[in-house]
């Protein structure tokens, strides 16, 4: 009995040995590490949202769902997961990016075991091989979120109250799809409506009998419109009954065509049953509405408005005047000439009077024998005019006490014709009518103008404007219109003569342009904008040959500004990055600073300093920094859980063959460590230092943190 309960304690304490230990050995990870461009050649940034379903790995470690997101920074892609290939159970993960405040693309990811790291075409590509079992559903997706959606949806039709199955459908007045109503053996339409089908090649002529119908309609206490599948003729035809009890037209409901509109107190609600019957007219009469030259409905359409016209009737049509019902009269006899006048149009009867104008001179006791007299405009003829004989370029004024109409010679070139307050007379030019202020001027027609809107002089206040009225300075110059500028341009003699001077009242130079573009003066002020910067120096590609100490410049070869001091030129250092990171609370390396260095920025001779300080917070875990230079690692590092904070001092020296890395780091309790590392990354092609930091086991709270990441750049400078 002893012995069973000894056995009983080494075979509990086995098996307890052996699920702690699955407990604590985690399962395998995979890395997934790729660079990630834009189709236009630039690195992606923003997020990658990963989730998953509940899957067991090989080993039967279960992994619960959950979700996981993933920095992306400057296209660098790098995450730690569970394999799901070899899964017993199937696995995906679905991957979102997301950047620039939406979801750019997505993706299902299917992660084979590797102890080496792997790129995103290898997982995609198994993720595009697997059939059935395990497949993620992805997140839900509304309608705004795909592209296009929501405008073809637009598009199409929807179903109208009128929709019913088993029916043909029609486009109703909105455009929704509705059944057309109407017996099972009626013929539909081409504007939707449905009547009797002819037989016999249209040979039927008789009225025609509906029994039974069902109006169409919802019957639901609220709609009271419902419609016929034919017209009722004669309208009284129609008999309508309202479960069983026969409802009278009028009082009960009234008739538009085929329309049924129940009336106050008559609406059929829900479980109410509607039948009709009623005769319709011949079949081989349309009953539905007119068109074409047409209005109205048949069988009694009316000819529509505007569409007979003169052209339309024979000149000769057999239409009498007393067939018509005229609105207004055609004709009025109230100016017809009388008896008399019309005989005088003639010539042969009539008395001349004031009151009978139809006279001619057809009239035999009208003559009018007498010759008129040729004779000079200016001639004793005319009891009015100083007689004259005419010459070129004489006008006619009318001149002297008397004021009759005489002849004034041409005056000579240049003379204008002037009034001296008595008499029209060649004179010097004199122009007058100008607004006060204005400048005249030749205008495109060679003539004198003025324009004081557009150029104009404030005489009391001495101001000029020119291309406005503004006159707010002493010299304005804005053309509303078009493009305001000013041209000031040497002589062929300016020598070092200034191009423009700007003087105090005492007459003492405050700012000047020199011949040879300098400008000199007293200070400069700026005023920047969040569209533009104060100040931008193109730059050259070589540095001036005259330099004064205090000379600033801009040299573009070298991507840096320099300065010139007691007699030597000097860069200036770039702080490239200064910025606080992100944190990370699981066991998975990630990205949590990073800094850029674009490419052809970087020189050689520059020095790269790179400084990072970093911290474990919460409950202390041990955990991991790894300081990168592009693919080349700077330093890594593994603290223990009492070390809570970690210092990165670490420099670039870059040389015509490449780079070499040196670093040292130290945590809080004063352990150092240095190494010098040669790198092969091109820097010309431009390199992004990364900043990665992890947790060998979670806690409550515990995070890997960036408290700052600085990256300043010295560039080469010689003396």
């Amino acid at each position: 009995m002893r012995g069973w309960k000894l056995w009983t304690c080494v075979f509990h304490f086995m098996l307890f040995g052996l699920i702690a230990e699955r407990a604590l050995a985690g399962p395998p990870l995979t890395t997934i590490q790729d660079v990630i461009y834009k189709a236009d050649g630039t690195r992606f940034n923003g997020v990658a949202y990963i989730e998953w379903k509940s899957f067991e790995t090989p080993n039967q470690v279960p992994i619960a769902t959950q979700s996981l997101t993933i920095a992306i920074v400057d296209g660098n892609l790098k995450v730690r997961l569970v394999p799901t290939t070899n899964s017993s159970t199937g696995g995906y993960y679905y991957v979102r990016y997301h950047s620039d405040g939406r979801i750019q693309f997505s993706e299902m990811w299917a992660v084979p075991p590797s102890s080496a790291s792997i790129n995103l075409s290898t997982v995609r590509a198994a993720a595009a091989q697997q059939n059935g079992g395990g497949v993620l559903a992805p997140a839900s997706v509304t309608i705004g979120e795909i592209p296009g959606l929501t405008e073809e949806l637009a598009a199409r039709p929807v179903r109208g109250l009128g929709y019913a199955a088993n029916r043909a459908i029609r486009t109703g007045t909105t455009g929704a799809l509705e059944a057309v109503s109407g017996n099972l053996t009626d013929c539909v339409r081409v504007d939707g409506t449905s009547a009797p089908c002819e037989s016999g090649g249209g040979s039927y002529t008789g009225p025609g009998f509906v029994d039974g119908e069902t109006p169409a309609g919802l019957v639901n206490g609220a709609n009271t419109v419902f419609s016929l599948s034919s017209q009722p003729s004669p309208a009284l035809s129609l008999e309508l009954y309202r479960n069983g009890v026969y409802l009278t037209q009028g009082v009960d409901y009234s008739l538009s065509a085929n329309s049924i509109t129940m009336l106050a107190g008559a609406t059929p609600v829900s479980g109410d049953i509607l039948t009709a019957r009623y005769r319709t007219a011949a079949a081989g009469n349309p009953t539905s509405a007119a068109g074409g030259a047409l209005t109205g409905n048949y069988p009694n359409p009316q000819i529509a408005a505007g569409v007979i016209s003169n052209a339309n009737i024979s000149s000769v049509a057999g239409i009498v005047e007393s067939k018509l019902s005229l609105n207004f009269p055609t004709h009025t006899s109230a100016n017809d000439p009388n008896a008399g006048e019309k005989a005088a149009l003639s010539g042969t009867a009539g008395v001349p009077s004031a009151a009978n104008k139809y006279v001619t001179t057809s009239d035999g006791r009208l003559s009018d024998a007498r010759t008129p007299l040729a004779h000079p405009l200016l001639s004793v003829h005319h009891s009015d005019t100083t007689a004259a004989t005419v010459a070129r370029g004489d006008l006619i004024v009318g001149q002297g006490p008397s004021a009759s109409w005489t002849k004034l010679g041409l005056g000579s070139a240049g003379r204008c014709l002037t009034s001296n307050g008595v008499d029209a007379i060649w004179n010097t030019c004199l122009y007058t009518g100008f607004q006060p202020g204005a400048i005249p001027f030749i205008n495109a027609s060679g003539m004198l103008s003025e324009n004081i809107f557009q150029l104009g002089w404030d005489g009391a206040n001495r101001r000029l404007s020119i291309g406005s009225s503004l006159a707010d300075a002493t010299a304005n110059i804005h053309d509303q219109a078009g493009t305001t500028g000013l041209l000031v341009r040497a002589g062929t003699a300016q020598g070092s003569a200034p191009l423009s001077r700007w003087q105090n009242p005492s007459g003492v130079d405050l700012a000047t342009v020199q011949a040879d573009g300098t400008m000199t003066g007293l200070a400069l002020q700026v005023s920047p904008t969040v569209a533009r910067a104060p100040w931008r120096d193109s730059g050259l590609s070589v540095d001036p040959t005259s330099r004064v100490d205090g000379d600033s410049w801009y040299n573009s070869a070298a991507k840096a500004r320099k300065t010139h001091q007691a007699g030597q030129t000097h860069t200036s250092s770039q702080v490239i990055c200064a910025e606080e990171g992100l944190t990370n609370s699981t066991t998975s390396a990630q990205v949590i600073a990073a800094c850029a260095l674009p490419p052809g920025f970087l020189q050689a001779g520059d020095r790269i300093e790179v400084m990072v300080d970093a911290q474990q917070v919460g409950a202390l875990v041990p955990w991991n920094l790894r300081v990168q230079w592009g693919s080349t690692e700077l330093m890594q590092r593994t603290l223990g859980a009492g070390d809570t904070s970690l210092a990165v001092r670490g420099q670039a020296t870059l040389h015509t063959g490449g780079t070499t890395l040196s670093t040292q780091h130290f945590n809080g309790t004063g352990a150092t460590l240095t190494s010098i590392v040669p790198a092969s990354d091109p820097y010309q092609a431009g390199l992004s230092l990364l900043v990665s930091g992890w947790l060998n086991s979670t806690g409550a709270g515990a995070n890997v943190v960036v408290r700052n990441l600085t990256v300043i750049r010295h560039p080469a400078q010689g003396n």
